[in-house]
């Protein structure tokens, strides 16, 4: 009996320590961004990756530039602010999981200490950590021009990323000439409208890396991600 009451004493000790543990752990705050984005790649123009194909070259090259338009970390409002990502990822079958081999981010010198803060632990949560360790995460001045052309066929947009990236994309027409050819329903889960075209004068050089875009795919995206609350 007394044998059983020290084990039992043992189990309750290790239960009240994995209580004490979880409670210690930091809680990622609820978040979300929405907005528009602009990405230029080294696949042709109709990107296979969209469909979940795998790459053609056998890696896709990659630099997007986001726009919020509405987001929220916790109490910290990510409104009308920019970030950028850059990458390269294979997918060995069709519709099989990425595998990411070079990622890094880019902050906004604009925003504000809190949201670059808030940015950072997003980039570092559940959500992003699935592509990988970046190979940097800076903050750069970061542009974007002609918006207001978003999806209109044949009009150039696009913005830089310090001197380390451009990215100017060209949307294509679909069956009806004056309609960007879309897809909605993408291998991309994190893009719910994506218009396909091309992209020009795009580049990314940074950590070594050295990603050339000149009549390549550059699409132009409207995202929603969310995550954290736990």
């Amino acid at each position: 009996m007394k044998l059983r009451g020290i084990f039992y004493a043992i189990a309750i000790a290790a239960i009240a320590l994995a209580v004490l543990l979880l409670r210690g752990r930091p809680k990622e705050e609820a978040w979300s961004l929405e907005g528009q984005a602009v990405t230029a790649d080294t696949c042709m123009v109709g990107c296979p990756c969209i469909l979940g194909e795998p790459p053609p070259h056998g890696a896709c090259q990659f630099v997007g530039i986001f726009h919020v338009a509405k987001g929220q970390y916790g109490k910290v409002s990510l409104d009308n602010m920019n970030f950028a990502v850059a990458g390269a990822f294979t997918r060995p079958d069709s519709q099989a999981k990425q595998t990411y081999q070079y990622v890094a981010y880019y902050l906004d010198t604009q925003a504000t200490s809190g949201q670059k803060r808030a940015l950072r632990r997003i980039f570092a949560g559940h959500t992003f950590k699935q592509l990988g360790k970046p190979a940097e995460v800076k903050e750069m001045p970061i542009s974007l021009s002609g918006l207001e052309n978003f999806g209109q066929v044949g009009k150039t947009y696009g913005g830089e990323v310090g001197s380390v990236a451009k990215v100017e994309v060209t949307p294509v027409a679909g069956s009806s000439p004056d309609q960007p050819m879309v897809i909605t329903n993408s291998a991309e889960p994190m893009f719910n409208w994506t218009a396909l075209g091309k992209a020009t004068s795009s580049f990314y050089k940074s950590a070594g890396q050295n990603f050339q875009f000149e009549g390549t795919s550059g699409e132009s995206h409207k995202f929603q991600f969310r995550g954290g609350g736990h």
